[in-house]
């Protein structure tokens, strides 16, 4: 198993949520020792989709996906950022642009004769209903984790609900200009050695 940057910043997440998990436990932050323990599951899933799956996950999408998880639960749930109104419409807009390069990871290992021939404008489009299904399918959590669990996940009905649908569909607009334009040098690129080769 390869020590990389976001192999380690991923263990560092779990170990730091392990202290606050037993640290809270001895003084009895149940609220703490919950949102503790949901981020070490959560910590380890790209390492447990890397074992059972016998891939490699992109390294930036990791220290992304880290550096997520450490925004919202520990900043917004345990230090308590989420009492600001803004820094959870933040955090959907940050989801969507994390969806958008996720969606892009899964398309780029796609053949390179597909992947090269896609147009730009199938891709915006689906980076774009990558994002806003990825943020719909978590509205879908928080309202079955409230209905089944009672909790307050959507704390204003309605009204969160569609602005973090929309926060995440932005997200996904934003970061696709960025990904359409990577795939055309990409192309480019692909297209010039095609050139030397032949």
């Amino acid at each position: 198993m390869k020590l990389t940057k976001g192999r380690i910043l991923e263990f560092g997440f779990v170990l730091s949520m392990a202290i606050i998990l037993v640290t809270s436990i001895i003084e009895e932050l149940w609220f703490d020792a919950s949102v503790a323990g949901a981020g070490i599951i959560s910590g380890l899933i790209p390492f447990f989709i890397e074992k059972t799956f016998k891939t490699e996950l992109d390294g930036k999408m990791k220290v992304a996906y880290i550096l997520f998880l450490f925004a919202s639960q520990y900043l917004g749930s345990i230090v308590g950022l989420y009492g600001n109104g803004w820094w959870d419409t933040f955090l959907h807009l940050l989801s969507g642009i994390f969806l958008a390069f996720l969606g892009f990871d899964f398309f780029s290992r796609l053949d390179d004769d597909i992947w090269t021939e896609i147009p730009k404008r199938f891709l915006f489009v689906y980076i774009v209903v990558f994002s806003m299904a990825g943020a719909a399918l978590w509205e879908m959590y928080e309202f079955t984790s409230d209905v089944v669990l009672n909790t307050t996940m959507q704390g204003n009905g309605n009204d969160d609900t569609m602005v973090d649908i929309i926060a995440g569909s932005l997200g996904g607009i934003l970061a696709a200009f960025f990904v359409v334009t990577l795939h055309q040098r990409e192309k480019a690129k692909q297209k010039r050695h095609m050139k030397k080769s032949s």
